[in-house]
């Protein structure tokens, strides 16, 4: 038994327990990461790697399989955006291609009290291969439902708000998540769509055009700028409606 590795579930967690040291992640944060881990950096540098037995022969080929496997099963059974129901989605997903299909086999679990007052099945694993299953069956168990970031592409688990569509990794090399970013884009289209910025971008961007056919000069256009920036604000706060806003632009 490789590392002695204890693996088990509670509400909204998963746990990882091996040489007496214990790590918890939000549930299902492991198998997502798993199925995106990039092999060309450190392959070992994930928690399902502590299930390996010393036998560490096709370890590269057996990763990009599983990979291959866990990503047709959240595009067939747990996308969100498939619009049967999840019994229906899996019955269909067992009878198809053996090739691409995640096979499910016969795991060895038990049932322990992890926590004072709190039992669980729990996972004693020999290969990731079986880590990878037990969190599958606990998915599809709790009907969990999964969708694809707007902003990264990757799936993330859908635990609060069906709509949401976006996720908590940070984006890229930057400091934000992809929800952070994407509350940010979706402020900005909507800013943009306003009637009232609108009105405002037509007349500054007509203007601005005239500094170079020497209808206005850059001095005498960036100080009506900054009276149309007030005016505008004005009316993003209601202080004026948009069409005194449109009449002072019109006539300034």
């Amino acid at each position: 038994m490789a590392n002695n590795l204890k693996v088990y579930f509670t509400k909204d967690t998963e746990h990882f327990i091996t040489q007496g040291v214990a790590r918890e992640n939000p549930f299902a944060t492991s198998l997502l990461d798993f199925m995106y881990m990039d092999l060309t950096g450190d392959n070992r540098a994930h928690i399902y790697f502590d299930a390996l037995t010393l036998d560490t022969e096709r370890v590269e080929e057996r990763i990009i399989t599983l990979q291959e496997q866990i990503g047709t099963l959240f595009f067939d059974v747990f996308d969100v955006l498939t619009g049967k129901s999840m019994p229906e989605k899996l019955s269909a997903y067992d009878t198809g291609d053996g090739d691409s299909r995640f096979s499910f086999s016969v795991l060895s679990t038990g049932y322990e009290q992890v926590e004072p007052g709190i039992f669980s099945e729990t996972l004693y694993p020999q290969s990731i291969e079986e880590i990878v299953e037990f969190t599958i069956r606990e998915c599809l168990r709790r009907g969990l439902r999964f969708r694809r970031c707007k902003s990264c592409g990757k799936y993330f688990a859908l635990t609060g708000y069906s709509n949401t569509e976006y996720c908590d990794r940070l984006l890229g090399d930057s400091d934000k998540t992809c929800k952070e970013a994407g509350a940010v884009r979706l402020y900005r289209t909507k800013i943009i769509a306003d009637p009232k910025i609108q009105a405002y971008n037509r007349v500054y961007k007509k203007r601005f055009a005239w500094i170079k056919y020497k209808k206005i000069s850059k001095e005498a256009f960036y100080e009506w700028s900054e009276r149309a920036r007030v005016q505008r604000d004005r009316c993003l706060a209601g202080e004026i409606t948009l069409e005194e806003l449109e009449k002072w632009l019109r006539e300034s």
